[in-house]
């Protein structure tokens, strides 16, 4: 605990950052210790500003941004000492990282920029604009938005026609995406109905419970670039399931659905072709 004091103390006293200083200069030495706000940033801001990404960043089956950094800007976990000798003047969180590390963060007297609701796209918009007016970059951040906005009037306009919705279930070893998660809006977005819409958050789901919920059509997360997920990664008894039987299993990129970032838009789009490709032929 010694050591984390003086290491916080140092921060402190070499004055990074301090908040409340009236008009700031736009951060040129920023830390981002998420992917969400790796991939939020790539939108944002030249690399050149960029002094820290998260180990997730060149992860081809998570990452929506391989390539966008060079490899000179390291790669980091919540290690505190190493973000302090990186000298930041913004350090990029999100709300997942782990409580213990955001209050031993808070302490060090560096600026934080915290994404706060990374359960909606609403949420995702909202952080963007945020971060945009953080590094000054709002006129990049309205055009993100914007896009965004975009894309999702005319993705609802091309499922208008549906007469029909398939219950959709969410697995991925054992674990489900209920109500109140970026991956349960993508699956509404997409012309499905969430079977999971129940709970809340991510959550564990016994195999009878997901028997029980009968899907048409069961959604799977490949993890791995290149390496779809199939019925056969699942357990046996749940090989059961009417949607396993009949063939109704879906693979999507882990990329497209873990993204808390403008790249979730991505995946209720590219989730919606999967479920409703007759909505999008050309004529």
């Amino acid at each position: 605990m010694k050591r984390w004091g003086l290491l916080i103390l140092s921060a402190g006293l070499l004055g990074w950052g301090t908040p409340g200083r009236g008009e700031e200069a736009p951060p040129k030495r920023i830390c981002s210790l998420t992917l969400a706000t790796d991939e939020m940033l790539a939108a944002l801001v030249e690399p050149e500003r960029v002094v820290g990404v998260s180990r997730f960043v060149d992860s081809a089956g998570i990452s929506n941004v391989v390539g966008r950094y060079p490899a000179s800007i390291p790669r980091i976990r919540a290690d505190l000492e190493r973000i302090i000798a990186l000298r930041p003047d913004l350090v990029c969180v999100a709300s997942y990282n782990t409580a213990d590390f955001l209050e031993l963060l808070g302490k060090s007297n560096l600026p934080v920029f915290k994404h706060g609701d990374t359960n909606s796209l609403a949420g995702v918009m909202q952080a963007l604009t945020a971060l945009g007016e953080r590094v000054g970059a709002q006129a990049r951040a309205k055009r993100v938005v914007a896009d965004m906005e975009r894309r999702l009037s005319e993705l609802r306009t091309a499922l208008d026609s549906l007469s029909v919705r398939p219950k959709v279930l969410y697995w991925s070893d054992g674990w489900t995406a209920g109500g109140r998660t970026t991956v349960g809006e993508m699956i509404e977005r997409a012309g499905g109905v969430n079977v999971a819409a129940d709970l809340e958050g991510m959550k564990e789901l016994s195999i009878e419970r997901a028997l029980a919920a009968d899907p048409d059509v069961l959604l799977l997360v490949a993890w791995q670039a290149g390496k779809p997920a199939t019925a056969e990664d699942l357990p046996p008894t749940l090989r059961a399931l009417r949607a396993v039987r009949e063939g109704r299993v879906l693979s999507v990129e882990g990329r497209y659905l873990s993204a808390v970032s403008q790249f979730a838009v991505d995946g209720a789009e590219h989730l919606a072709r999967k479920l409703h490709p007759e909505c999008f032929q050309k004529p």
